[in-house]
Formats: C-alpha cells, structure tokens, sequence
C-alpha cells in the first residue's frame, strides 16, 4: 500500500512525532525549572507514545483462515497455515530488518530469538495432543512489511472454541487492541459460538467484519449471502451501529496478488478495501483517542510549570529575611496538607476496597443464582450425537454426548452471565464510579485551595499562574496529569471531570471475568465430570437411547450446578480483585503521587529561591534570567500543543 505523507498513517505518524518533540521541548523546561515530578511524567509519555502501536487483532473460530488473511495483508508468506486448526499462540507482526521471530514462554521475562523458519514447528498445534498446552504463550515476529513501517502491529489469534487454554490467550489479548477484525466463514456466517462471542467479549468494540472463502460461493448466491450475514449481526448488535463494516473477501487470492505484486487481482480480492476502511479507523477515531490522552497530559503539565515560574520568580523578589521567616511559619501549614494528603490517598484506597466487595458480593450472588439454572439448561441443549444402540459404540459416544451437552450448557451459563454484566452490573459500577470522581474532585479542590493558600503566603502573589486556562479541567484532569505513573485511558481517563466513560473504560470487564471464570466455559475444565459420565453410560448401556440421554443431562446439569455454586465465592473474589487491580489501582496511585509531586514542587522552588537570595544578588538575577526565557519557552510549547490539539478535535 502506498500513502502521502499527507494523509493516512503518514499525517497520523507526523502527529505523533510533533507531540513527542513538544513533549521532549516540555521536559527540558522542566529539567531546567528542577522539577523532577514533570521530568518523570514527560519520560512516562515518551516511552508510551514511541511504542504504542496501532494493534489491530484477528480474531475468529479455528479453521477460518486467520493466519492466511493476515499474510495477505502483509503480502507475504510470514504466518504458517494449515489445514488443521494452526497458532496455538498469540503472534504479533511488527516493522523490523532483517526478519527474526522471538517467543515468551509462559512465565519468562525474557524472550527466546528463534530462526522465523523455524516458527510453523514452534507456535503451531500439535495434533496428536491437543489438548497439550503450548509452553509459548506469545511469539513476535519482525519483518520489513510496509504496513508494519505504520507504526502498526498485527495480532494473529489463536482459534476460538479449539481449546480453553487458546480461548483465554486471544481474551486476555482483546483488551488492548485498537482495532478488531472478526473472521468468519462466507458459506457459514454467524454460528453459535460466533454470535456469543460477538455479544460477550466485543460489545464495547465497533470490529470489522470480515467474511472468507467468498469465492466459494456461486455468483447467483452471492447476495443472498451478504445479506444473511448482515442480518445475522444487525439482529444481534443493531441496524446502524455496524455500517461500512462487513467485508467479503477471497484471501488467498488476495496474498497470491500481494507477493506477485498484481494490483488488480488484489483490489479485486476484496482485502484492499478492507486495508482502506481499517486505515481511516485507525488514522481518525483511535488516533485520536492515542494523541488526546498524552496530549492532554502534556497539556496540563505545562499549565503546572506555568504556575511553577512566576511563583518561584515572586519568591525571588522576596527579602531574606522575609522569604525565611514565611517558610518557618510555613513549616506547621505544610505537615497540615502532606496529612491531608495522606488521608485523601487512604480514601481512595477505601473506596476501591468497598468498589471491590460490591463486585465481588454482586457477581458471587449471581453466579450462585445462574447454579439453579443448570439442570434446566443441560436438559434443552440440542445435540449432534446420538447414542445409538450398538454396545460397542456406547462407551465412545456417551463420553462425546457428556461432552456436547456440558459444552452447551457451559455456552448458555456464559452468555447469561455476560447479558447480566451487561444489563446489569456495568450500570451499578458506572454509577458507583461517577460517585467516586465526584467525591475525588470535592476532596483535591479543597487540597488545592490549601496548597493555593500556602503559595500566596510564601510570595505575597495570588494565584502567579494562568488561572483561566486552568479552570477549563477538573481537578482529578489535573491529578492526573501531574502523575508520575500517569494512566492514559481506562477507568481513569473515563472519570477525569467526574464524566465516566463506561464503554472505553469498562471494555475489559466482562474479559476479565471471562479470563477468571474460565473454567465455567468449557467442558474440558472439568474432567471428573466427563469421567463420571462416561462409567454412567458403561454401566447403563442397556437401556433406551432416549432414557439414557435424559439421565445424562440431569447428571451434567447436577454436577455443573453443584460446581457453580462451589467456585462462585472464589471465582468472584478473583474476578473483582482483577478488575481493581486493572482499572482503579493505577488511577489511585497516578492521584497520590500527583498530590506528593505538588509538595515537592513547593518546597522545591522556596529551596531554589533561598540558596539564591544566600549566594547574592547576581545569582538571582542569573536565576531570573533564566525563568523568564523558560517562561517564554513554555508558553511557545504551550500554543503549539493547542494548536495540536485543535487539530485532533477536527478528526
């Protein structure tokens, strides 16, 4: 693909580099005012923005031709493909000469540099043991593709409803993808466990849709196809939300194009319309969401060095005598706002404990309740196996129409308790979060009032800073901002100016639900049962098909609900332990160490007046000298940062 350096990724990377650069100019102005709490946050953003990506995910069932899609984008041979179901691991694909692949394994640091040939061996299910747990659990290859040049990475997925242990790896994953292609199959859109998919895991999503082997399918049927499949999605997620996103495309055909470098035939593949459709999302709706973030961080930072300047040129006005007798008498009144700190930060941490136990005690009810359900389910789940009447064939099928019917059973008490976190849950925490940015912003203002004070009395000037500008955010937006750790996004960008935003920041809840309740969704996690089952049909084999499978469905139904109700209390506290510590955490600790970073300041700039008033007056003339360039600096970043960002809103 080609692209101007005007438009497209180009314009959306240049941004980036502008906002790195301003971001760079802002913290040598830091640097050389002393304070270390900005140089921090300025080092934080860099680091973010230089590697955060455009990560867009493909996601779908095994056997839908995933890792082919992605090679087609790319336009070469770099995913292995296979008849059989392929990756076992989450693969990324980034910008990098020469090729190399590199694998994690589970619970190592550090990665392993393996030869790319050898990847197809390595990161590939193994068939004669499926059921054997990959010990890679992420593989990254590098490779000099035009589209990974755009600062963008694609993430091939492990199938979905293959194995639990790949469905966990592909969820743990969805959480941080910018962009999410859903592969399916043309002949066979929207199943079962693609439906439930779709409403469980990617509501707070807007993925694209895309539709494989369309050249299969006959051209008197195409739109017959088309349209079930729209309708298909439309039924479950609404006529409008969802337009311009479906995609039918053949995608061999599409890498065949790419590697012989045919235009044409890649055009006419359908992948290129995709390719267009994929970089306006990302060059618009999540660059802006990436670049408003940090810039609004930076924003805020520099409206605080701004105070910083004229307070400490203020001090440097004061006698010596007069700037030392304030700062003893200010010794008391800054004890006074560290111990207010102090207890706002113990707040906060009570807060997320009571936020905690609210999810927990609510999703264990549920889950207990959701147990009494089971039996009743386990009895309606439609089934593919018959047992037949042969003896010789009932040990082998009894175990697969246990496993069908515990499968079943496990998909519908899933997709109950995602419609309850859904309908249910999400509105409690949204309302319960609101109430906490409120009480957050009423507690830092009042910690601001006296900080405000504490400043007018050690210079004599009121409010040295731009004031006006300063007012247009919140104070928890400013909290933030000033933070150390500084969270962008998430829970502590959706309740910056007491406005939460359920659908950013609560996108991983009902992941991470799914991830600490994975043992609820599948059969496989609960080999007793299969086992007890199996013996059931050994022993009853005499009996009547259609006897035999009604006691083995309350048999699944009693054990499945008898385990529910045995793991509900850890699976909820595990489950809210992960959303706090996901989503709250960060933001309580970037608010604490934004409230430290304030004192610092402080006393920071009274030291720095101080040991200039006791050297003489040529240094502090030398000091406001230097201030007063700073000062000009900094208004200069300032207005290039609001031009910036002007320019984002307009995206």
């Amino acid at each position: 693909m080609t692209t101007t350096e005007a438009t497209g990724y180009g314009a959306a990377d240049a941004q980036r580099l502008r906002l790195m650069e301003i971001c760079r100019q802002l913290g040598k102005i830091a640097g050389q005012i002393g304070n270390s709490g900005a140089e921090d946050v300025v080092t934080a953003l860099l680091e973010r923005m230089d590697s955060d990506a455009f990560h867009v995910m493909v996601v779908g069932d095994f056997n839908r031709g995933k890792s082919t899609f992605v090679n087609a984008l790319l336009g070469a041979k770099v995913l292995p493909v296979k008849a059989t179901p392929a990756t076992a691991v989450i693969t990324e694909v980034k910008f990098g000469e020469p090729p190399a692949a590199r694998l994690w394994r589970e619970g190592s640091a550090a990665p392993e540099t393996v030869h790319p040939e050898e990847l197809t061996a390595l990161i590939t299910v193994n068939s004669k043991e499926r059921d054997q747990r990959n010990p890679y659990v992420r593989a990254e290859v590098t490779w000099p593709l035009e589209l990974c040049r755009h600062n963008v990475v694609l993430v091939d997925s492990p199938g979905l409803n293959e194995h639990v242990n790949r469905d966990e790896i592909t969820l743990g994953h969805l959480r941080k993808a910018d962009a999410v292609i859903f592969l399916q199959h043309a002949i066979a859109p929207m199943s079962i466990s693609e439906s439930q998919f779709l409403t469980s895991y990617l509501d707070a999503h807007d993925p694209f849709f895309v539709f494989t082997y369309f050249d299969a399918i006959e051209d008197t049927e195409r739109d017959d196809v088309v349209a079930g499949a729209r309708q298909r999605i439309t039924g479950l997620r609404g006529e409008d939300r969802d337009e311009n996103r479906f995609f039918f495309v053949d995608a061999k055909t599409a890498l065949r194009a790419r590697v012989a470098e045919d235009a044409t035939g890649y055009a006419n593949s359908g992948v290129a319309d995709l390719e267009q459709a994929l970089e306006s999302y990302l060059v618009t709706d999540r660059h802006k969401v990436k670049l408003l973030a940090p810039a609004r961080a930076l924003r805020g930072l520099a409206r605080e060095l701004d105070r910083n300047v004229p307070h400490e040129l203020a001090l440097l006005d004061t006698q010596t005598a007069d700037l030392e007798r304030r700062w003893e008498a200010a010794q008391q009144p800054l004890r006074d706002l560290e111990a207010q700190a102090q207890r706002i930060s113990l707040d906060i941490r009570n807060q997320t404990r009571i936020l905690q136990d609210r999810v927990e005690t609510l999703l264990g009810g549920y889950l207990a309740s959701v147990a009494d359900e089971a039996p009743g389910i386990a009895a309606e789940v439609p089934l593919t196996t018959k047992l037949g009447l042969n003896p010789l064939k009932v040990p082998e099928r009894a175990e697969q129409v246990t496993q069908e019917i515990a499968a079943g059973t496990a998909r519908a008490v899933e997709e109950k308790v995602a419609e309850w976190v859904s309908g249910s849950l999400e509105p409690v925490i949204v309302q319960d979060l609101e109430k906490l940015a409120e009480r957050m912003d009423t507690q830092l203002t009042a910690f601001e009032a006296h900080l405000d004070e504490l400043r007018i009395s050690l210079s004599g000037v009121k409010d040295a800073g731009r004031a006006g500008e300063r007012q247009e955010e919140q104070p928890l937006t400013r909290f933030l901002s000033g933070a150390a750790g500084l969270v962008l996004g998430g829970v502590a960008g959706g309740l910056v100016g007491a406005r939460f935003g359920a659908k950013e920041a609560l996108r991983t809840l009902p992941v991470t639900l799914a991830i600490a309740m994975a043992w609820m969704f599948t059969p496989f996690g609960l080999p007793t049962l299969v086992g007890a089952m199996l013996v059931h049909g050994l022993i009853k084999s005499r009996q009547a098909g259609g006897r035999l499978e009604n006691k083995m469905r309350e048999a699944v139904g009693r054990e499945m609900a008898t385990q529910i109700r045995l793991a509900a209390p850890k699976q909820a506290r595990e489950a809210a332990q992960a959303f706090a510590t996901t989503t709250i955490d960060p933001m309580a600790l970037d608010v604490t160490a934004g409230l430290s970073s304030r004192i610092k300041e402080l006393t920071r700039s009274v030291e720095s007046a101080r040991e200039a008033r006791q050297q003489g007056e040529s240094s502090v003339e030398q000091r406001r000298g230097e201030l007063k360039q700073l000062d000009a600096l900094l208004r200069r970043a300032g207005d290039d940062l609001g031009d910036l960002v002007d320019e984002l809103a307009l995206l």
